[in-house]
């Protein structure tokens, strides 16, 4: 990931060759940024040699390069090279003018003989990176998607990038607003930490509608770890980590422009463009809108299928690099939405007979990471990591109004080392965040602020190349909560050259935001009631995962294992047991999530590849009423992708065809006042019917920087029926539109341009 770089920070340091104490005293005050370092545990050796009448002779100036990032060096006059390990690639790419590349997974050091690169007339050799990958020696049990794999579906923005993925999932929240959320081992993606550009950023206020301010066309890669994620990135991670690198100035491309529209009349366009200002900065440009101003009601139930809405995001990044060892990266995001759904002809101003949601938004975001290298035997370096996030949001939905404004500064200070020694090294830091939480729902008022300051360290420990860990541990104290200890531990074991096994343990605190947690729930005229204070949700995550890599059939496959367990020591309960209620209490029991999940990856044929993935999730909370599964949360889900493309012309033209299949197993669903009043009383819960749904996409690429792309999402056309408990009288206490377990609209067809200039 070409985020992966450490920031470090400004420090005068002097020409000292060694590291005394004071040094290392002096790191604890100043600021890095290095999750990239963090996350490296040795060094890739090898050498690099060709044959010249029957001698090996070392080949200098070869280049070597980690498959897929921009991670690399050149070997020196013996041929010999030293490259830090990547977590995110776990091959190699080596070449030479005149020479064959070579392409081979990294086993530790060896010695490469180059073979002289020669021409035959009707032969193809090809060599294409797995647009979704896995890597086996990370002690992080880490997937890659890189956005060759996001192309593969409509990818409009982050909450819709996971069509293709069976690791996590997305489902809308209510029938009215349109907003998916997404689910991680068995829970609310609130319990998994979710980044851009490597700094926390969907979370607070943002934790639902945050998801769609990133839009896909700007994303790189996406890199998805499953449990406790590393102490460097803060204390909130539980079941998971979701860094979403953006395109940034070094992006390959000049310019980009899509423009997608739907049937269901939403219409985007999406651009990024970059220009080299110096020999050491350079800069780039997004932007993004989206409209819908068509009203469909295709149900005929009187309500819009589909929100109304304004969306313009913004982004600027600038890059410095200097030739020396400074580096850095700084940017700055506005966002601006305006959104309305609810009944046909809704207008908050002119028909407040008619029962809607209207919502405006505004964030601004501004980041800034700044790095220095020091050129010493310890392989050290400083850092800085610096953002403010402001973000206004109002809610208008039927009689209920509710304003939030959340504040966020944020500052990470580390210093990284190797203590001299390839097989360990410290990565050690201070945190500080300030926020303020203004919000109000009618006249409920849950203002708060929150000042936290934190240390950790995390210890990379290496003794052979079977063996890897990263041992984690940071202390942060909290003003409302007091002092929170969060240890992480992730451990790689190589039963084989082609087979891991990873453990994980670790444990994630957060603060909960009851109304924007559950804002699904304002689609309805529930009482919501919030005891309070909630106490501070924390929760312990252990898994563990098998990784296989081999080849089936002389082709590549691979077989992923892995079972997470996640248990709440304090939890928010979201009880909407009881029909025309929202209740939101501190847990009295227990709260856990069980998840196993098998997934098969192989390229059964040349162009043609297949994943199957099955997953099962156990998620039960102790309800005042007793312990219930969570609901609208399946307990089997199975997963199919297939995708084809044809054979490349010379000017690369090829079609590509992608096809995903899903099935989703039955959801329990709380009583309602559909429900007889005896089964309301006894809290008798129902349950949904297993369904599949079917998405799909044929691609045409006339040309390098050229395609049209034409797809469909469900397209079995399965909807959930009467979505809308008592649609026809809607300020009536029985309306709700949250009970959501199945699309809404029925099929979508999309189509759109992608061009991009090189």
């Amino acid at each position: 990931m070409s985020n992966t770089i450490a920031y470090m920070a400004a420090a005068s340091i002097g020409s000292m060759r060694t590291i005394d104490i004071s040094r290392f005293l002096l790191a604890l005050s100043i600021f890095l940024f290095s999750s990239g370092l963090q996350g490296q545990s040795d060094s890739a050796t090898g050498t690099v040699v060709i044959e010249e009448e029957g001698k090996q002779i070392g080949l200098p100036g070869a280049s070597v390069i980690w498959s897929g990032t921009n991670q690399g060096t050149t070997t020196d006059q013996k041929g010999r090279f030293k490259l830090a390990l990547s977590t995110e690639s776990d091959s190699l790419s080596i070449n030479f003018i005149g020479y064959q590349t070579v392409r081979m997974k990294y086993e530790g050091p060896f010695t490469l003989t180059l073979e002289r690169g020669v021409q035959l007339k009707g032969v193809d050799i090809i060599s294409k990176e797995s647009s979704t990958a896995l890597f086996l020696l990370d002690p992080l049990n880490i997937q890659r998607l890189d956005n060759t794999e996001l192309r593969k579906a409509a990818c409009c923005n982050l909450s819709e990038s996971f069509e293709t993925n069976a690791s996590v999932d997305a489902s809308f929240t209510d029938a009215l607003t349109g907003t998916r959320q997404i689910r991680m081992l068995g829970l609310s993606g609130r319990y998994s930490q979710i980044m851009k550009d490597n700094i926390p950023n969907i979370r607070g206020l943002t934790t639902i509608y945050g998801l769609g301010y990133i839009p896909g066309d700007w994303i790189d890669n996406i890199y998805i770890s499953k449990g406790a994620g590393s102490v460097t990135s803060g204390f909130e991670s539980i079941t998971g980590e979701i860094n979403v690198a953006l395109k940034d100035a070094q992006t390959e491309e000049k310019a980009h422009f899509n423009l997608y529209a739907n049937e269901g009349g939403r219409t985007e366009f999406n651009t990024n463009v970059k220009h080299k200002v110096s020999d050491t900065w350079s800069t780039i440009l997004l932007g993004h809108a989206q409209v819908n101003e068509n009203e469909m009601d295709r149900n005929g139930d009187g309500f819009m299928d589909n929100p109304l809405q304004r969306d313009i995001v913004l982004r600027n990044q600038w890059m410095f690099r200097s030739k020396g060892s400074w580096e850095g990266q700084y940017a700055i995001n506005y966002l601006d939405q305006h959104q309305k759904s609810g009944e046909m002809d809704f207008n908050a101003e002119r028909t407040p007979e008619l029962w809607g949601i209207h919502m405006d938004a505004e964030r601004l975001e501004a980041s800034a990471k700044t790095g220095y290298l020091l050129d010493d035997a310890w392989n050290s370096s400083f850092g800085s990591q610096f953002s403010v996030d402001r973000y206004n949001s109002s809610i208008q939905a039927g009689t209920q109004t509710f304003m939030g404004k959340q504040e966020t500064y944020r500052a990470n200070l580390l210093y990284a080392t190797k203590l001299g020694c390839a097989k360990k090294g410290l990565t050690v830091g201070l945190t500080a965040l300030a926020e303020n939480y203004e919000t109000r729902l009618d006249s409920l008022v849950m203002d708060r602020e929150e000042r936290v300051f934190g240390a950790y360290a995390e210890f990379t420990w290496n003794p052979s190349e079977r063996l890897s860990s990263i041992i984690g541990l940071r202390a942060d104290e909290h003003n409302l909560f007091g002092t929170m200890i969060s240890p992480r531990l992730h451990v790689r074991y190589s039963l084989s050259e082609s087979i891991s096994l990873k453990g994980a343990l670790g444990r994630g605190y957060r603060t909960a935001n009851p109304v924007m947690d559950n804002l699904g729930y304002l689609a309805s005229n529930r009482e919501w009631t919030i005891e309070t204070p909630l106490a501070q949700e924390s929760g312990w995550n252990t898994g563990l995962n098998l990784t296989y890599k081999f080849k089936l059939d002389y082709r590549e496959a691979s077989l992923a294992v892995d079972a997470y367990r996640t248990q709440f020591d304090s939890f928010s309960v979201v009880d909407i047991e009881t029909p025309g209620q929202v209740s939101i209490y501190s847990l009295e029991g227990e709260s856990y999530a069980n998840t196993a999940q098998v997934e098969f990856a192989w390229e059964m044929l040349r162009r043609t590849n297949v994943r199957l993935a099955y997953r099962y999730t156990q998620a039960e909370v102790d309800y005042r009423i007793g312990r219930r599964l969570q609901p609208f949360n399946p307990e089997h889900r199975a997963f199919l992708n297939l995708s084809y493309e044809t054979k490349a012309t010379e000017n690369t033209a090829q079609w590509k065809v992608d096809g995903t299949l899903q099935f989703i197993g039955k959801q329990r669903i709380p009583s309602s006042f559909s429900m007889s009043e005896e089964d309301q009383q006894s809290n008798i819960s129902s349950y949904s019917e297993a369904f599949f749904q079917a998405h799909g996409q044929v691609s045409r690429i006339f040309k390098k920087g050229l395609e049209a792309y034409l797809g469909v999402e469900n397209g079995g056309n399965y909807r959930q029926n009467n979505p809308i408990q008592s649609a026809s009288a809607p300020f009536d206490p029985s309306f709700d539109a949250s009970q959501i377990w199945a699309p809404i609209f029925g099929r979508m067809t999309y189509l759109g341009l992608r061009w991009t200039i090189f």
